[in-house]
Order: C-alpha cells, then sequence, then structure tokens
C-alpha cells in the first residue's frame, strides 16, 4: 500500500516536468566548408577559445585530433571561420591520442 501511494504522490509532479524538444540536424560551415569534413566520428563542442565572449566551435575526431573553428562576430546566425589545429600553450597541436 505504501509503494501505490508513493506513486500516487510522484504522479502529478512528473506530469508537470517541461518536455525538451530539439530542432533538426543541421551542417555547420566553418569557413567556405563543412567542418569536421574527412574526419572520422567529429564531435562538436562549443568553448570560447580565445577570450573575445564568442562560443567557438571545438571538433575532436577518433583519432584524437583537435580542431577549432573560431566564431566571426556579426549579427545573425552564427557563422564561423575555417577550421585550424587546436595549439597546446607551447604551440604545438592538441592531440588526444584514442589508442
Amino acid at each position: 500500500m505504501l509503494v501505490g501511494t508513493l506513486l500516487l504522490a510522484l504522479t502529478p509532479s512528473l506530469a508537470q516536468q517541461p518536455t525538451t524538444t530539439f530542432g533538426a540536424p543541421e551542417l555547420i560551415r566553418a569557413d567556405a566548408l563543412l567542418a569536421g569534413i574527412g574526419r572520422r566520428y567529429p564531435s562538436p563542442v562549443m568553448h570560447d577559445v580565445d577570450g573575445d565572449g564568442l562560443a567557438d566551435l571545438v571538433l575532436g575526431d577518433l583519432y584524437g585530433a583537435v580542431t577549432v573553428s573560431k566564431r566571426l562576430a556579426g549579427e545573425g546566425p552564427p557563422r564561423f571561420g575555417p577550421e585550424m589545429p587546436l595549439l597546446a600553450s607551447d604551440g604545438t597541436e592538441l592531440v588526444f591520442n584514442n589508442w
């Protein structure tokens, strides 16, 4: 009987939870090319790499390569510059080997 009471007590609060909806997937352009083109399982994340207040597009892939496409300032939908290797503080390319 206690279990049935607990479920009834939770049911109204569960019904009030907002639902999450997602838009259709979109291809992202990095300059004139598609971001992550020719890479194995590119995985994007948004992060302000250069500290300008705009979230840049950072892409990692299956082989550990990491690139960044810096967001371009301006009105309208986000636009990104060309993909470039993400550099470590010593100037070398940042690579996270997965093997």
